[in-house]
C-alpha cells in the first residue's frame, strides 16, 4: 500500500502572498518524503482570483528539487488545453530531472472560461484527449511517429530526451461511469475524486477494472484514491479545526452544480447523503461518514483498510490542507504523525 498527499496551492481571497504559501507547500512535500509517503500531487486551474496552480509540472519540478524518493503526480492535469507535444517534452525532462518519479494524472476539464482561455471548446473534447494519450505515449517510445487524427497532425517527430521511465505511468482522473470506461478503454490508470463516499469508489473500481478487462488493458489498471484526511491525537481538532475548512470546500462543488442528478456524476443511490440540497445539513455526521478518513491514527488505519478491502487500491492520497485551512503548522504535524504512526502499519 502507498500513499499520497494533494498539496493546495490557493491563497484567498486573490493570492497576495504566494510567496510564502510556495515555501510552505514545498516544506510540506520535503517533510512527506522524510517521513515515508511515496507521491506528492499537485492540480491544475487557470483564471482563479486565489492563485490556484496554473502551471503544475513547473511546480513539480521545484518539489523535485526538494525531494529524493516520493514520486511527483498531477492530479490532474487538464490535458486537451495543452499540446500534446509541449507534454510530453515537459515530461520527459521532469522525469530526467527526478530520476524516473512522474506519473502524470490527466483529465478533460469541463470549466467553459478554461477551456476558452486553451482556445478550445467541449466539442470533441473526449476525442481531443484520447489523441493527447495517444500521441504520449507515441512521443515517449524514442522512435520517430506521424499521427493524423481530428485535432492533431503530426509528421515524422522525435521527441528527446527519451524518459526514464519507459513510459511514465498515465492516470485518468475520473468522476463519473463514462470517464471510469474511457480510462479502463485506454489502459490508464484510475486517479479518483475526494468527493463521493466508499460505496460510490467500490462500484467505480470494479467498473473500471471491468472496462479495463472488456479491452484488453486487465494487465495495466492502477487505481489511486483521493481522500481528504487528517490525523490527530486530538479529536476536536478534527471536528473544530480540520471539518470547517473541508465544508467549505464541499460546498464550493455542491453550489457549483457538480452533485445535480443532471452532472452525470451523482448517484443516491449509492451515495444518499448527498441528496441533501441545504447548505445547513452539510454537517460532519452526516458528510463524514464512508467519505473522509480523519481521527486518531488507529482511526484513520482502520479506514484506509476499509478502501482498500473495497476497492483494491494501490495507492490512497490525502489532501489534509485547503484552501481556507488548517495552517501549515497544523499541517505540518499532520503530515508527520500520519508518516509515524499510520504509514508504518502498512509496510
Amino acid at each position: 500500500m502507498k500513499f499520497g498527499m494533494l498539496v493546495n496551492t490557493q491563497n484567498p481571497p486573490a493570492g497576495e502572498n504566494m510567496p510564502r504559501l510556495y515555501d510552505e507547500v514545498l516544506a510540506e512535500a520535503e517533510l512527506a518524503d522524510a517521513v515515508g509517503f511515496d507521491l506528492v500531487c499537485v492540480p491544475e486551474h487557470h483564471m482563479v482570483p486565489d492563485g490556484y496552480l496554473p502551471a503544475p509540472l513547473l511546480f513539480l519540478a521545484a518539489i523535485a528539487a526538494r525531494t529524493k524518493n516520493v514520486r511527483l503526480g498531477t492530479s490532474v492535469m487538464h490535458l486537451p488545453e495543452w499540446h500534446p507535444i509541449r507534454v510530453a517534452e515537459e515530461v520527459a525532462v521532469l522525469d530526467n530531472l527526478s530520476k524516473g518519479r512522474v506519473s502524470l494524472g490527466v483529465g478533460l476539464n469541463l470549466v467553459e472560461p478554461e477551456l476558452h482561455l486553451a482556445g478550445i471548446t467541449r466539442h470533441g473534447i473526449a476525442k481531443r484527449f484520447n489523441e493527447c494519450v495517444e500521441i504520449l505515449r507515441k512521443a515517449w517510445s524514442g522512435e520517430k511517429f506521424s499521427f493524423d487524427g481530428e485535432f492533431y497532425q503530426l509528421n515524422d517527430v522525435t521527441i528527446t530526451p527519451r524518459p526514464v521511465q519507459d513510459p511514465p505511468p498515465i492516470w485518468t482522473g475520473a468522476m463519473s461511469e463514462v470517464a471510469l470506461k474511457r480510462a479502463g478503454r485506454l489502459g490508464t490508470g484510475w486517479i479518483s475524486d475526494p468527493l463521493h463516499s466508499i460505496a460510490v469508489m467500490e462500484s467505480w473500481a470494479k467498473l473500471y477494472r471491468d472496462s479495463a478487462a472488456e479491452h484488453g488493458n486487465a494487465g495495466r489498471t492502477e487505481v489511486v484514491v483521493i481522500r481528504d484526511g487528517w490525523v490527530s491525537h486530538d479529536p476536536s481538532e478534527v471536528r473544530e479545526i480540520w471539518w470547517p475548512t473541508i465544508r467549505n470546500y464541499h460546498l464550493f462543488y455542491k453550489n457549483l452544480g457538480v452533485f445535480n442528478s443532471d452532472s452525470g456524476r451523482f448517484n443516491t443511490a449509492l451515495d444518499p447523503a448527498l441528496a441533501t440540497r441545504s447548505d445547513d445539513e452539510w454537517t460532519f455526521d452526516r458528510i463524514a461518514p464512508d467519505r473522509l478518513v480523519a481521527g486518531s491514527p488507529e482511526q484513520v488505519i482502520a479506514e484506509i483498510e476499509r478502501y482498500r478491502e473495497a476497492t483494491g487500491c494501490e495507492t490512497m492520497a490525502f489532501a489534509f490542507r485547503h484552501a481556507t485551512g488548517p495552517t501549515h503548522e497544523a499541517t505540518m504535524r499532520c503530515i508527520e504523525l500520519f508518516g509515524k504512526e499510520v504509514i508504518p502499519h502498512f509496510r
